[in-house]
Parts: structure tokens; C-alpha cells; sequence
């Protein structure tokens, strides 16, 4: 018969693991994320784990059915609400939603509640009037995207203004710079809905992103550029903008 005391799972120095994280039998989990588990099969009940982030390891969105306990052991992750550092502990209640990165790697141990439920979306990245407080966020909005985070694209892009309405971006062989955009995660059935309600001369392709991920965004076609504003040196729709309507104020 197995002993009570058998049972007891026992872990001790904890906040010294970078130490000994060597003897824990670490599994896949997500790109460049591992897991060991304590208990719980992450599909039913409640579960907790350790995590180790390798430097760039990222958790994709993911909403939580029950409470999540997080405490960094060691190293720091972000996620869209704030960076955590070693030592600190994050309930995150039910209802709530993340994507967590850590940029240089962390251990941390995770306590859920329920398992997490990670929504079947589409990364998908924008770069001018759909982004937050534009002409057409409302598009996004409307089919049930949420924000994710903002970013840049590798240096390897160049944009116009066209006709000052909207902005298009294309990959360059040269000249190119890093462009601000926004990325939002998009319900498959959406992502039809949004691209028919764009500007004619836009379409989506993948775009590389400044940590070296790839995405669908919304670029331009060559034909639509030809003859059109290049904003390349303001790196964004939206600095563009801001000095486009600071210099009309200067000129009244």
C-alpha cells in the first residue's frame, strides 16, 4: 500500500533552480518553451507545471477557464499587461486572456486551475488603418479580432502613402527599414471579411517580424505604389501621420 508520505510531492529551492534545472526531465511544450509536469494532464482538472522559456520562447494567446498562479523563479516575461520579474507571483482570474514572451529566458511555475484554452486564430499583421483608433479598426473589431501586441518587421520594408488615406508596405531588396505595425489574432472565418473590406491594391503575404517570426499581413501591390508619397524614413503609417499633422499645424 503506498504511504501517505509517498504521495506528497516535495520540491525544494525552488528560486535556485537555474542551478539544477539540468535534472528535470524537460518536454516539448511550445517553440522554444519546455514542461515538465507535477500533476494534472493540462486537458482536464487542474494542473501545474514548471516551464523553462529558451531566450525568444513565446506562449501564443491563450484564455484561462480557471485561476493561473505564475511565479517566476527565474529570469522575466512580458505579456501584454506588464514584465515579470524573478520572484514575483501573477494570478491571472478566469476570463482572462494572454500571450506570454520571455526575451531571454525564465523558469517559472504555472498552477491552473482549469486548463487553459488556446483559440484557434490567425496572427494576422496591420499596418495602417486597421490599427487601434484608425479608420477601419472597427473591420477587425466587427469579427471578434483582439490585439496581441505591437511589433516591428525586420528591416527589410519599405511603404507609401497612398493618396494619404492609407499606407502600403512591400519587402525590399534594399533600402528597407524596420515598420511598425500592430498584430491581432483573427478568427479563421473572419480573416475573408476583413481582407474583401481593404482598399483595392492590398493582400496579404507573410511578413517577417523584428524577433525573426513569420506572419500574414497586409502588404501592397507594386502597380498600386507607382507614382505615390514614399514614408519609408518615418517607419509607420502613424509617425507619418504625426508629422504630416504637425506641420500643417506649423503652417497656420
Amino acid at each position: 500500500m503506498l504511504n501517505q508520505a509517498d504521495s506528497v510531492l516535495k520540491l525544494t529551492d525552488l528560486f535556485h533552480v537555474s542551478g539544477w534545472q539540468h535534472r528535470i526531465p524537460w518536454k516539448p511544450f511550445k517553440p522554444s518553451v519546455e514542461i515538465y509536469r507535477l500533476y494534472g494532464d493540462g486537458v482536464t482538472g487542474p494542473t501545474a507545471v514548471l516551464l523553462r522559456f529558451q531566450p525568444g520562447g513565446r506562449v501564443a494567446l491563450h484564455e484561462h477557464i480557471g485561476y493561473e498562479h505564475i511565479i517566476v523563479l527565474a529570469g522575466s516575461q512580458v505579456d501584454e499587461n506588464s514584465r515579470t520579474e524573478a520572484g514575483t507571483l501573477i494570478i491571472n482570474p478566469p476570463g482572462t486572456s494572454h500571450s506570454v514572451l520571455s526575451e531571454t529566458g525564465c523558469i517559472v511555475l504555472a498552477i491552473y486551475e482549469q486548463p487553459v484554452k488556446f483559440p484557434t486564430r490567425v496572427l494576422l499583421a496591420v499596418n495602417g488603418t486597421l490599427m487601434r483608433g484608425l479608420e477601419l479598426n472597427s473591420n477587425l473589431l466587427a469579427v471578434g479580432a483582439t490585439f496581441v501586441r505591437e511589433i516591428r518587421t525586420a528591416p527589410a520594408y519599405r511603404i507609401w502613402s497612398i493618396n494619404d488615406r492609407h499606407p502600403a508596405m512591400m519587402r525590399a531588396e534594399s533600402g528597407g527599414v524596420a515598420v511598425d505595425l500592430e498584430v491581432w489574432a483573427v478568427p479563421p472565418e473572419g480573416l475573408s471579411a476583413i481582407l474583401l473590406a481593404e482598399p483595392p491594391g492590398l493582400c496579404v503575404g507573410k511578413i517577417k517580424l523584428e524577433d525573426g517570426s513569420e506572419v500574414l499581413g497586409v502588404l501592397g501591390e507594386a502597380m498600386l505604389c507607382e507614382n505615390q508619397a514614399e514614408i519609408t524614413q518615418f517607419g509607420g503609417w502613424r509617425a507619418y501621420l504625426l508629422e504630416k499633422n504637425t506641420e500643417g499645424h506649423r503652417q497656420k
